[in-house]
C-alpha cells in the first residue's frame, strides 16, 4: 500500500499545473516558442492523457477520460497550432483535479488488479501499479519543468 504522501505530491503537481490554466490567456497557452516543440496547454493535457494510459489502459481498466482526448495528447503527438477555446481550458481544469481524485479513490478501492508490466522510454521498469505512481509523479514533474521553461517566453 502506498503512503498518502504519494497522493499529496500528485495533488500538489496538479494544483500547480492548474495555476497555469488559470493565469495564462488562450494565446499564451498555445504559444510554441522558438526551440520548443509544444506549448503549456499540450504539456498539461499530456499529463492527463499519460496518466490514463499508464494506470488504466495498462491495467485493462476503463479510462475515466474519453479515448479521443487521450489519442490527441498521448506520447508522440504534438500541438495542432490551434488556440484552445475557453471551454477546452475549463474542461482541462476539471480533468486535472477529477482524474487525480479518481485515481486515488480507484487505487484505494483496489481497482488496478492486473498490471501489464511496462518499461518507460527512460528505461524505468514498472512491474506493479505502485511503480506507476512513482513514475507518474516524476513524469508530471518533468512536464512542469518544461512549462516553467516555456514561462520565460510567454
Amino acid at each position: 500500500m502506498l503512503s498518502d504522501k504519494v497522493f499529496e505530491v500528485h495533488l500538489c503537481l496538479r494544483n500547480r499545473l492548474l495555476k497555469f490554466l488559470e493565469t495564462y490567456t488562450p494565446e499564451q497557452l498555445a504559444k510554441i516558442p522558438e526551440g520548443f516543440h509544444n506549448n503549456v496547454f499540450w504539456n498539461i493535457a499530456h499529463c492527463v492523457a499519460t496518466e490514463q494510459i499508464l494506470f488504466y489502459k495498462f491495467s485493462n481498466t476503463p479510462t475515466v477520460v474519453p479515448d479521443d482526448f487521450i489519442d490527441k495528447y498521448k506520447k508522440g503527438t504534438a500541438p495542432t497550432g490551434e488556440i484552445p477555446t475557453l471551454a477546452e481550458i475549463e474542461e482541462l481544469k476539471k480533468l486535472l483535479l477529477f482524474t487525480q481524485k479518481q485515481l486515488e479513490e480507484n487505487y484505494k478501492k483496489g481497482v488496478f488488479k492486473n498490471y501489464n508490466a511496462y518499461t518507460t522510454s527512460l528505461g524505468y521498469p514498472m512491474n506493479c501499479i505502485e511503480d506507476v505512481f512513482y513514475f507518474n509523479n516524476t513524469h508530471e514533474g518533468m512536464h512542469l519543468g518544461t512549462i516553467l521553461a516555456l514561462n520565460y517566453f510567454l
